[in-house]
């Protein structure tokens, strides 16, 4: 009743079995304008074929250790701002799933005043409601040294922890990234699918890289305000750790990493920057 009556706790969805961030969590975590800035990149545009391909989650619910769904997807903040810059800069993006499921976002982490991601997404909403599936990406062996496809993004947002990192052909796509040199881009909560394997007990193509992601104490304290209606049942950070991968951020300040072909941002704050140094990072792979 008290959490309640300070609007700490979790919100039943209208429809639906699951629970979204109570008023309180919606207030600190969602943003109603996001940071995005156009920048024309000086004047430079790609006018090739190479595209970006972004990985979506196709589950909308993911268990709490009390029993709870919460109510996730993919952050349209953290999905759409990095790809509006890629856009500016001319380059295209295709949008997969494991099945070809439509990709799930949050709708209550839409950021109901900016217009310019409002119009963006409407643009481009058809990408998401028909991706193409990762399962028959990986059969038809269109993940070659001939491929368009010049770099993979893993959005945020809490259904990255659902599915992707179990799933053994999410491991085949991370490898072929790693090992064809093409740049692998996560924000947030997307790093979860990195822990993904195509072998159990293989090596993780990413072992030794240093990143940013959204650090664990805040999910630990998460439940406390009512963002998430329980306790996770495991920690994105923790898991990256056991593969090699080292987190080297504590805090959420918008901070944005590159180590070799891997670039990363911790958070919505970062999307902005995140947009526009992995452009300036594919510019010098395809303008030069």
């Amino acid at each position: 009743m008290i959490k309640k009556i300070f609007g700490l706790a979790p919100t039943k969805e209208t429809n639906g079995s699951g629970y979204i961030p109570s008023p309180m969590g919606r207030k600190l975590g969602v943003d109603k304008v996001s940071g995005f800035k156009h920048t024309n990149f000086g004047g430079k545009k790609y006018t090739g074929n190479k595209k970006v391909l972004v990985l979506c989650t196709e589950e909308r619910y993911f268990k709490m250790t009390n029993g709870k769904n919460f109510s996730t997807g993919n952050n349209v903040q953290e999905t759409m701002v990095p790809l509006m810059h890629l856009v500016n800069a001319g380059f295209d993006f295709e949008v997969v799933t494991p099945n070809g499921k439509p990709a799930i976002l949050e709708e209550w982490s839409v950021p109901v005043k900016d217009q310019a991601i409002l119009k963006f997404r409407k643009e481009n909403q058809s990408k998401f409601d028909k991706p193409l599936s990762l399962e028959k990406l990986i059969k038809s062996n269109e993940l070659n040294n001939e491929s368009d496809y010049i770099a993979l993004f893993l959005p945020g947002g809490h259904g990255s922890m659902v599915g992707l990192p179990d799933d053994k052909n999410v491991g085949t796509l991370l490898r072929w990234i790693k090992e064809s040199g093409r740049y692998l881009v996560a924000v947030c909560h997307g790093p979860a699918a990195m822990i993904a394997k195509e072998n159990k007990g293989q090596p993780n193509p990413y072992n030794g890289y240093k990143m940013v992601a959204f650090p664990d104490k805040f999910d630990k304290q998460s439940p406390s305000l009512g963002y998430l209606p329980g306790q996770l049942p495991w920690f994105q950070c923790e898991a990256l750790a056991k593969e090699g991968i080292t987190v080297i951020n504590e805090k959420i300040t918008g901070a944005t990493h590159i180590d070799r072909k891997l670039i990363s941002g911790d958070s919505p704050k970062a999307c902005d920057e995140l947009g526009k140094i992995t452009v300036e990072a594919l510019f010098k792979e395809v303008l030069n």
